[in-house]
């Protein structure tokens, strides 16, 4: 389905009926039931489906598509059950099951059965039945004589149906545990299968828990405890087939655990879904899909439903919640006994062992399996916790039970924070390498710690107020106290559970004192209609029960703590170890930067744009930005102090000074917006620039200077670029000119950091052009853009990377853009570097995407001059070639639309004389681009300005073709879209049959077919008309008949807008076409006046509406009156020729066009002033270079046009005398 407009709507009575009955039945007709998915079938699709031969591999995978869909049509055919049966082919044959399997099923038949299974699930398991049920005995008792047969056949459908389903989810329940939970298996493909499983059983928790199966995390619970399966599956009884050893034991206890989590995160991040109209849940098209039934209005869209809606989702919420919170002290007790055992390397294995080395093994093998349980059973908590849903602290009951919880996590986070970890358990002294393994562990066990923490304090942030004032001083001391070099060897997941942690802190309004006055946060609606009646959440509470967190001993204590974090001195120091440990670049930086400069300035760019988020200055750099959003005066003034230390006190010639000074560069670049924020500017960059910034960029290093000195100058440069907008006209001049001049530094990183910086200046001075004058930023780009452009193209040539490439071309088209045509004196210089760039470009889809910009740059800047020029057209035909050759693989997505635009740009600076064979000879591949149906509203305008520029015989071969092309993309109007029932909600699946009709384009398209069709008839009337009023005449038709079925039609204005202006074109050169709309769709006789009055009702609102950008622009004005006289002149023209639009509007229709005559003659609009308003040849940006033949042979076409130049006072007199002879016949009837 498509998004609903944001666009205004309007509505106009009942649609006509432009697809016969039997379309529309096959439309809304149920795909026919795939065939039986017994379980060799399944099999055979499966191990086709991997085939390299695409007529064995396509069929195969529809065919297992058609059999997941299956379920959402309400088919039987036990496909779960095959690919179970599949996944346990071991079993079955062992067992003798009546459903066989010949021969052996390889491991990755199995595996993809498992992902088969796993994404089967949430088709299968979201179909409702009790609703299918209510709806069954529903239908039963509403049965007419006219289909009570065809009733009955799908009522029996639907019973074998439900009970096929019914059964086949029980067999599900019983299996999955059993596969899940049972011997060892080493294989890599089978610990990949399991993975699948336990996903395929976290999607069946999303769907059936706690209805379907109640028990599902108590089971799963019992087999962590255990490593028993006994009682899982909600109707079995089996026993465990498990071998009665210890080793397997373990692995079942973590895979269950594993499998527990994923299952609770489910049911946590479960979505509401509102159902649609009656029938709820109700999925795919009734009995089978068979007739579509009328649906209610949203409830959503009745307010006064809004308290019982919002209750009732809450109160199942609320529910659910409650029954996955019942394996809560469970968790919690695990957690204890998991933890130490995992800390002091206790071992509950009960193997004995013949040699110590035996038990040295098993002992190891248990500590470990009592690590994986602690840290799982940690993140099972995890989310458990924002289950709880704790809203009257100081009555739940429950409270105490958490606390205790809270406290046991702050006592094991304290006893594993330290790395790496020393404390070596003495039974596990003898294994090697057991103090790297213990770390990792460790490490795993205090990251859990903390998110768990992390949680808690996000939806329990006065329950956690306890521990803050042990854990916060704990996760901040290693960052106080260690060196560089231990924090670089920390997993990057530690550093940023840690600074998350304390951003999360310095987030939390309780925990801040200066707000704790500001803490009635709670919505007093929401709350009564949620069913939360006084939660004790405000700071204002003055009921006097202990439920106001300001009167808490443990928040009064966190917030202390807080404060002390962010007192004089800590905070400073803070600040500094954020600069000096994580922002500073470390050893291997500098390494890399000598010996891979590209690969350290892509590094560098990837952090800059929070690609690469796992980096430890990425850490840093996020924490130090919390704290600047928390103190921002404070923070700022420390960071400026430092800056300005490091440069005064320590020797400038010293490295690790110069690394410092850079380090604080890029701290001052990550807080500019504080820094320079409107109302108040913590930093005079103007005056800092000239006195430290601009000295660096103009010194002139060499290869042999440090790299620390290297790093600061480009780390200058990167900070210029980020309060550029603060530099005044001679400062910008000057930082320009240094900064392009450093394009050709020795240092490539520097060279790359200047190039991306050249490419932000020169389009800043382009934005920042005031009331149609040159800024003096503009002026300074364009007095050094020939020096910069120099040195941009001789960096290409040492640039190796794709991306450095890219940005250095995109250096190169915004120098172009900024310039125009001052660069008309180099042009033949920029055109020579072309060439060299096509041929280095090969593949490459970002090189060929910045040369399509620098390209069509340089032609809409300098016009036909470029694309006449010999070296310029050596890469621009090639280049146009390769990106619309639409039959190499992936080309039409990756590089088509970019391609049609330079196409476009081509056509629109070119002239007839000098290219006109090379645009001929560029027609076929539009011809194939056209009827392959892409990127429609483009590839209409490069054939319209193909016909403007060659002439009618460009379009007479396409005739045919055009006219059913703009039926097709205007189907999005005059086609319903397919009728096969509500589409699934966000709990998974797809349905196959709500997928959008392929011929029902987009509004985009619809939008360019019906101007492409109006500008076709204006050019060539004649052929136009032929070509484009199939496609008017049906989009009109549906468009005045409004909707049927009781719905209503919205229509977008940009569309209509278009559509009534191809509409009186049409009616223009033939009036009689207005009739023809209503007699050749079969309209009503009887409803035909209303119709017509309400067309045109809505016809004279739409052009006579004004925007306020239109109000303002004097140009907008001309436009918009340029529409209004086509419609007075075309429903003038229809009047004369249509008794019935005479008789129903015309009266109106002569009032808007008097008054219209009033408008041309008070404004003394001409006939060439209209031309210049509609002809869209002045360019808006200063420095465009001359248009091609384009433009001339537009201005001489719409002096002709008719609706331009034709009186209204002589259309108003014609109008006139129509309507008063319709008027004296209709009084003589």
């Amino acid at each position: 389905m498509f998004p609903p407009s944001t666009f205004p709507t309007i509505s106009l009575g009942a649609p006509a009926n432009l697809v016969s009955t039997t379309t529309s039945s096959r439309q809304q007709s149920p795909p026919p039931p795939p065939p039986p998915a017994d379980v060799n079938s399944v099999l055979t699709a499966i191990r086709n489906s991997t085939s390299h031969q695409n007529s064995i591999r396509h069929p195969s995978e529809q065919l297992l598509q058609q059999w997941s869909d299956s379920y959402l049509h309400h088919h039987s055919c036990n496909y779960l059950t095959s690919l179970l049966y599949i996944i346990d082919w071991e079993s079955s044959s062992n067992n003798n099951s009546t459903t066989t399997i010949g021969g052996v099923v390889e491991e990755s038949s199995r595996l993809m059965a498992a992902i088969l299974f796993k994404n089967c699930i949430p088709k299968a398991f979201s179909v409702p039945i009790d609703t299918l049920v209510e709806e069954l005995t529903a239908t039963s008792s509403t049965t007419s004589s006219d289909n009570e047969t065809t009733t009955v056949q799908q009522q029996q459908q639907l019973h074998v149906f439900i009970d096929q389903l019914t059964q086949e989810r029980n067999i599900i329940r019983q299996t999955l545990p059993k596969l899940l939970f049972r011997g060892v298996r080493t294989t890599n493909n089978d610990a990949t299968l399991m993975l699948h499983l336990q996903l395929a059983l976290s999607n069946i928790a999303l769907f059936d828990f706690p209805t379907g199966w109640p028990t599902l995390l108590e089971d799963l619970m019992s087999v962590v405890q255990n490593g028993s399966l006994g009682v899982v599956g909600a109707a079995t009884t089996a026993t465990s087939c498990l071998d009665d050893d210890d080793a397997t034991r373990r692995i079942v206890r973590v895979r269950a655990i594993k499998a527990l989590r994923m299952c609770l995160s489910s049911i946590r991040h479960r979505r509401i879904v509102v159902p649609k109209g009656r029938g709820g849940g109700r999925r795919g098209g009734g009995f089978g899909g068979g007739g579509r039934q009328p649906q209610q209005q949203h409830p959503l869209m009745d307010m006064r439903h809004l308290e019982s809606l919002i209750g009732k989702a809450v109160h199942e919420r609320k529910e659910v919640h409650r029954m996955a919170c019942r394996i809560f002290n469970g968790l919690a007790e695990g957690i204890v006994q998991h933890a130490q055992l995992a800390v002091t390397g206790g071992c509950s294995s009960s193997s004995s062992s013949s040699s110590r080395v035996g038990q040295e093994r098993n002992d190891y093998a248990a500590w470990q399996t009592e690590c994986k349980l602690a840290t799982q059973y940690i993140k099972c908590m995890t989310e458990v916790i924002p289950m709880l849903e704790v809203e009257q602290v100081h009555s739940d009951p429950r409270v105490p039970v958490i606390r205790s919880l809270l406290d046991n996590l702050t006592q094991i986070s304290q006893a594993v924070k330290s790395y790496p970890f020393v404390s070596i358990p003495s039974n596990l002294q003898g294994v090697s390498s057991i103090q790297q393994e213990m770390t990792i562990q460790m490490d795993k066990l205090y990251r859990a710690t903390l998110t768990c923490g992390l949680n808690s304090m996000k939806y329990q942030p006065q329950l956690f107020a306890s521990q803050i004032p042990t854990v916060l001083p704990s996760v901040v001391e290693p960052i106080l106290t260690l060196d560089e070099a231990v924090l670089q060897i920390m997993p990057v997941k530690r550093l940023i559970i840690m600074t998350s942690f304390i951003q999360m802190v310095l987030q939390c309004a309780l925990y801040d004192e200066r707000r704790k006055d500001r803490l009635g946060g709670n919505n007093a609606v929401l709350s009564m209609l949620m069913g939360r009646k006084g939660v004790g959440t405000s700071g204002n509470d003055e009921s006097g029960d202990g439920s106001n967190p300001n009167n808490d001993p443990a928040v009064i204590a966190a917030r202390e703590t807080v404060s002390a974090l962010l007192a004089e001195g800590t905070i400073e120091r803070l600040i500094e170890c954020i600069v000096g440990k994580f922002l500073m670049l470390h050893p291997d930086e500098v390494e890399e930067w000598e010996s891979d400069p590209e690969g350290r300035y892509e590094t560098d760019l990837a952090e800059e744009a929070i690609l690469d988020a796992a980096s430890p200055r990425h850490c840093g750099g996020a924490l130090l930005m919390t704290l600047m959003n928390v103190e921002t005066d404070r923070v700022a003034k420390t960071l400026l102090d430092l800056t300005q230390r490091v440069f005064q006190q320590l020797p400038q010639d010293d490295v690790n000074s110069m690394l410092s000074r850079e380090a604080c560069y890029r701290a001052l670049e990550l807080c500019h917006n504080s820094m320079i924020a409107t109302g108040k500017r913590r930093l005079n960059f103007s005056d800092w620039f000239q006195a430290e910034l601009l000295p660096i960029l103009r010194t002139e290093l060499t290869e042999n200077n440090p790299v620390a000195m290297r790093a600061m100058q480009a780390r200058a440069v990167t900070l210029t670029k980020a309060y550029a907008r603060s530099l005044k006209g001679e400062e910008f001049d000057a930082a320009f000119q240094a900064i392009a001049k450093l394009m050709a530094a020795p240092d490539l990183v520097t060279a790359l950091c200047a190039s991306r910086c050249i490419d932000y200046l020169a389009i800043l001075s382009v934005q920042e052009r005031e009331s149609g004058e040159d800024s003096p930023q503009l002026l300074a780009v364009r007095n050094h853009s020939v020096f910069a452009l120099g040195n941009a193209f001789a960096l290409a040539n040492r640039a190796e990377s794709e991306e450095c490439l890219r940005v250095i071309l995109m250096c190169v088209s915004a120098l172009v853009e900024a310039n125009g045509v001052y660069l008309e004196p180099v042009l033949q210089a920029i055109a020579e570097q072309l060439p060299p760039l096509w041929e280095r470009a090969g593949d490459s889809v970002p090189i060929h995407s910045c040369l399509l910009s620098v390209l069509t740059h340089l032609i809409m800047k300098m016009g036909y001059s470029t694309v006449e020029n010999s070296h310029v057209q050596a890469v621009l035909f090639p280049l146009l070639d390769y990106c619309t050759d639409i039959s190499v693989v992936n080309r039409a997505e990756t590089l088509l639309e970019d391609g049609l635009r330079l196409w476009l740009v081509t056509l629109l600076s070119s002239r007839v004389a000098t290219m006109g064979p090379k645009l001929t000879s560029m027609l076929p591949r539009l011809h194939l681009i056209l009827r392959s149906g892409l990127e429609p509203h483009l590839s209409l305008k490069v054939l319209q300005f193909n016909s403007i520029l060659l002439g009618k015989q460009v379009v007479e071969p396409l005739g045919d073709f055009l006219r059913e092309l703009l039926v097709t993309l205007t189907s999005r109007v005059h086609v319903k879209a397919k009728a096969s029932g509500d589409e699934m909600e966000e709990d998974g699946g797809n349905s196959g049959g709500s997928s959008k009709e392929k011929d029902v384009g987009t509004m985009r398209d619809a939008i360019a077919a019906l101007s492409y069709a109006e500008v076709l008839m204006q050019v060539f009337p004649d052929l136009g008309y032929s070509i484009s009023s199939p496609a008017i005449s049906k989009v009109m038709s549906f468009i005045s008949s409004g909707c049927e079925d009781g719905q209503r039609l919205s229509v977008t204005i940009p569309l209509l807008e278009v559509a009534l202006s191809s509409f009186g074109r049409l009616i223009w050169i033939n009036p009689i076409a207005f009739d023809e709309i209503f007699t050749q769709y079969n309209v009503d006789p009887s409803q035909r006046d209303v119709k017509v009055a309400a067309l045109v009702k809505t016809w004279l609102g739409v052009v006579t509406s004004v925007s306020l950008a239109t109000m303002i622009s004097k140009k907008a004005q001309t436009i918009r009156f340029i529409d209004q006289k086509g419609a007075a002149l075309s429903l003038c023209s229809a009047i004369c020729r249509s008794p019935t639009l005479a008789r129903v509007a015309g009266a109106d229709i002569v009032e808007f066009t008097r008054q219209l005559l009033e408008v041309e003659s008070r404004g003394n609009i001409s006939t060439e002033a209209l031309v210049e308003a509609a002809c869209g040849a002045t360019r808006q940006v200063v420095g465009d270079g001359p248009l091609g033949d384009a433009a001339h042979m537009t201005a001489e076409m719409l002096k002709l046009d008719p609706l331009l130049s034709v009186s209204l006072k002589e259309a108003l007199d014609n109008a006139e005398k129509a309507v008063a002879m319709s008027s004296s016949q209709q009084s003589i009837m």
